[in-house]
């Protein structure tokens, strides 16, 4: 089965912390040198403390005054510009090592990372960034229980008052734990973080999602309208609800906010909008007759929600032009690239398909990129090239060892 991602942001897992790490810092306690070389065994006692006494403090610092979310690009730009100062960008930097792994993390060669963070710290390069590096490529991995491990040591290594880094490495941690099934673990860190900053949007909306999957539903409305609350004309963030809310199989909950933002907001909204907002609503004639003025248009976005929207509708045929026709007048989109080919398959063009794969992999490094490589080896496997799928699942399973799903696949092509 091929792969398609939700259309929703990406949520930045990054401003939450460990209410423990926030006090020692704003208690100014630096952590020596030493403990940036610490063995194995020692960090992992120290994580352990640290987030035992995380649970104990979190409820004390829940009336701590608060400060607007960081989901925004400034709130990047400050964890990049502080990463860049701690780091240095010569070429006889004494982090050389670390810069070349996060170097192939932007790259996507999270293995070849692996191996750059592993030599930053057999030269005793900075441990924070290195093992928040760690956490990163384990994450791009699908090893979600050694990045937690790798952002819990980065988090014992921080040094100093709290910082935008310090913040995007917990966000990250407590995505690992929402990977693994953790929810609770995460709960506490999007508690913490809305306990010392009681208007971060996104802090609500992810304890939202956490609680919704602890089957708390009653907790999870009241995050998501509190999230809602704090910038009522945030259409992405109510769609993002709208998609959690459905996926726990409340949908009609999540309609609801849809609705409720089409009826406040109405006067305001663009056509683009309006069509999205039908478009979830599942009234795919009007999201047609609201996007269809885009199809020559340069948002990726509107593209893909009007080829989708025609999908829908059964038209696969028209569903190709509109993303054929983006692809043909606007830069090379990997996401693009992967509802096409998928499209493709559904009309049972396989070598077309392949072909539009092919193109999205040849972009190199995208969010899109792990996806195109699976979609090209169901692809190759309905051309009946099995050999092709054969050389290319041994390579993506080297790349991504712990998907359960190739591991899946790669025992049906055993066969063939």
């Amino acid at each position: 089965m091929v792969v398609r991602r939700n259309i929703k942001r990406t949520v930045r897992m990054g401003i939450a912390v460990l209410g423990v790490i926030l006090m020692m810092c704003s208690c100014g306690k630096d952590k020596d040198n030493a403990k940036k070389t610490e063995s194995t065994e020692s960090t992992e006692s120290t994580e352990s403390t640290e987030s035992t006494e995380n649970t104990d403090s979190t409820e004390a610092e829940k009336d701590t005054e608060s400060e607007k979310g960081t989901e925004n690009a400034k709130d990047t730009k400050d964890t990049d510009a502080e990463t860049t100062k701690k780091t240095g960008r010569s070429k006889d930097s004494k982090n050389k090592n670390l810069l070349a792994g996060m170097e192939r993390v932007e790259q996507y060669d999270f293995q070849g990372a692996l191996e750059s963070f592993e030599s930053a710290l057999l030269n005793n390069e900075d441990a924070e960034l290195t093992y928040r590096g760690q956490g990163i490529a384990y994450m791009g991995l699908g090893n979600y229980a050694e990045a937690e491990k790798a952002f819990l040591r980065s988090i014992a290594n921080a040094q100093g008052t709290p910082t935008a880094l310090i913040y995007d490495t917990n966000y990250y941690l407590a995505s690992a734990y929402m990977k693994q099934g953790k929810y609770a673990d995460a709960e506490q860190i999007y508690s913490a973080v809305i306990g010392l900053k009681k208007k971060e949007k996104d802090a609500y909306y992810l304890r939202a999602c956490a609680v919704l999957l602890q089957g708390r539903y009653e907790d999870a409305v009241a995050d998501f309208e509190k999230a809602f609350s704090l910038d009522p004309g945030d259409l992405e963030l109510v769609t993002d609800a709208y998609v959690e809310m459905q996926a726990a199989g409340y949908a009609e909950q999540g309609k609801s906010y849809l609705q409720k933002f089409m009826t406040q907001k109405e006067k305001n909204l663009k056509d683009g909008e309006k069509g999205i907002i039908y478009f979830y609503l599942e009234d795919y004639e009007n999201a047609r007759k609201y996007l269809d003025p885009f199809v020559n248009g340069t948002d990726a976005k509107l593209s893909l929600i009007l080829g989708q929207t025609y999908e829908k509708l059964g038209d696969m045929n028209y569903a190709s032009v509109v993303y054929q026709t983006y692809l043909g007048s606007n830069e090379p989109d990997a996401a693009i690239y992967n509802s096409l080919g998928i499209c493709l398959m559904n009309q049972g063009k396989y070598a077309e398909a392949v072909a539009a794969f092919e193109s999205g992999i040849a972009m190199g490094a995208s969010d899109y990129l792990q996806e195109l490589k699976f979609n090209m080896i169901v692809a190759n496997e309905y051309t009946g090239n099995f050999s092709q799928a054969k050389t290319m699942m041994q390579e993506y399973l080297q790349t991504y060892p712990d998907d359960a799903r190739a591991k899946k696949e790669n025992e049906f092509l055993k066969t063939r």
